[in-house]
């Protein structure tokens, strides 16, 4: 039940323009009323949640896909029917995206009172990357997701001749959308001048174990674009 109390108020918590406002909106008094104060206190109620009334979407983080740019040496393995995309569907993970780069803190001391500072520079200026996945054997029993990203590797250092190669020659580009729902891009970071930064994963067999052999691949990113609405 509304109280003169209640009506008191909420005249004493509004401008005169925000009175003039109100009567203009087709609602009953009491429930105008009734969602200002309750917006005003904070309340978790679901007419008080911007979120909530505006049917606003969370982010879900199955919700990417991830596009890569070989170096001109590497093969890429197409499917049957040739798509030249069957690496995205071999992907299952993509771990160490932080573009998000901060130069940390530094402090002084006077006696035991500490006075923080933001830091003059990061430690990385760029980040490390490491996508996993999948493995399957095609139509000819070639293992086309781990030869890819081993002819990659031996463009950095073979290990069968001790070969090495220039770094125009062995970079790549690694482009990570991430969407809503309905498919709409809100975040995608481009990944440029990539190459692999560690040994691939190996296969640990074992006879007593079903395991599936998955391929982990690390990159070092050292320049990239960040574009998010």
């Amino acid at each position: 039940m509304f109280t003169s109390q209640i009506y008191y108020s909420f005249l004493k918590k509004i401008e005169y323009t925000q009175f003039l406002s109100f009567l203009e909106i087709d609602l009953p008094w009491e429930y105008i009323v009734l969602n200002y104060l309750l917006e005003m206190a904070g309340l978790p109620h679901y007419t008080t949640s911007k979120a909530s009334i505006n049917k606003l979407e969370p982010i879900y983080m199955n919700l990417w896909e991830v596009n890569i740019l070989l170096p001109t040496g590497v093969t890429a393995p197409q499917g049957v029917p040739s798509s030249g995309n069957i690496l995205l569907e071999q992907v299952k993970s993509v771990q160490g995206l932080e573009p998000d780069i901060n130069p940390g803190e530094v402090t002084q001391q006077f006696k035991n009172a500490k006075r923080y500072y933001a830091g003059a520079a990061p430690s990385k200026t760029g980040f490390d990357l490491r996508i996993t996945f999948e493995v399957n054997l095609n139509e000819n029993n070639s293992m086309y997701v781990f030869k890819c990203f081993r002819q990659w590797a031996d463009l950095i250092y073979n290990p069968l001749t001790g070969a090495q190669g220039l770094k125009r020659d062995l970079t790549g580009i690694i482009i990570v959308s991430m969407f809503n729902k309905a498919g709409d891009v809100y975040r995608k970071v481009t990944c440029k001048d990539v190459f692999i930064s560690a040994p691939l994963t190996s296969m640990e067999l074992n006879y007593t174990g079903s395991n599936l052999y998955d391929l982990s691949a690390s990159f070092a990113v050292d320049n990239f674009e960040d574009i998010f609405i």
